[in-house]
């Protein structure tokens, strides 16, 4: 995609139902703009995988090293509610997953992931991936971790591999797939801009398990985790994407 020239477009957020992979038309992925004047989108897969101790409940991919628990679903479209985009997604163990995605203000998008037992078996160790796909945004689609930035106790912002080389695990956020060492003292992943002083970030806030970034593909993640679900139990776990123009110094004193 090609940014736009200076008022060419609205300053402001866009969520749209969208696609990243036609051949998956299970995926629930949405387009999201940034606040400032750009054609770019962010795609967000929304989950990307949600795993349990029973096994892979949903991936938005065929990947051999994730079997899942039931044959590829079918496709659920995205419904619009008001401003908001949401779906509802049901799996033949009675398991049913809802997510839904709202500009929240003028800088954040508000996201919500809800799940409901309604099997037979209690749903334990449920784990997710949340992965905010960069590639269509040229700002912050680089090949590295250099532009990804974690929040470390004592030592502030670090770039992400600068972060995972920290000796001490005094953090309450594990850097790392799904798991890793508790180094970060803030639930969020930033990546700068290479175009202009400004940033995207993501967070689950206190559901937050782990953040990600990956050197050879263009993506970050903020990936959260469920508390065990009894049969008939339901819990919904919320989050944000949050965009600033400015420094990492003057998001953290205006956002945080």
């Amino acid at each position: 995609m090609v940014s736009a020239s200076m008022g060419a477009e609205p300053r402001d957020i866009r969520v749209l139902p969208g696609k990243w992979r036609p051949h998956y038309s299970y995926e629930h992925i949405a387009w999201i703009s940034a606040p400032w004047v750009s054609q770019d989108y962010l795609w967000l897969d929304f989950p990307e995988g949600v795993f349990t101790d029973q096994g892979t409940l949903y991936l938005s991919h065929v990947n051999p090293s994730f079997p899942k628990l039931f044959d590829d679903p079918p496709a659920v479209p995205w419904q619009p509610v008001g401003k908001a985009i949401q779906y509802e997604r049901a799996f033949p163990s009675g398991v049913v997953m809802r997510g839904r995605i709202v500009r929240d203000s003028e800088t954040t998008v508000a996201m919500e992931l809800s799940l409901s037992n309604g099997s037979q078996r209690p749903m334990t160790g449920i784990t997710l991936q949340t992965c905010l796909f960069l590639r269509a945004a040229a700002e912050f689609n680089r090949l590295t971790l250099e532009n990804k930035y974690v929040h470390i106790p004592r030592r502030g912002w670090l770039p992400y591999t600068l972060a995972t080389m920290q000796a001490r695990a005094e953090g309450s956020c594990k850097l790392g797939w799904r798991g890793g060492c508790p180094l970060a003292d803030l639930p969020l992943i930033a990546c700068l801009s290479s175009q202009a002083p400004r940033l995207v970030a993501m967070t689950w806030d206190d559901d937050t398990l782990s953040l990600v970034g990956n050197p050879h593909h263009p993506c970050m993640h903020a990936d959260p985790c469920f508390p065990d679900l009894a049969p008939g139990q339901e819990h919904t776990i919320r989050g944000h994407l949050l965009f600033h123009e400015g420094d990492l110094a003057s998001f953290e004193q205006d956002c945080l």
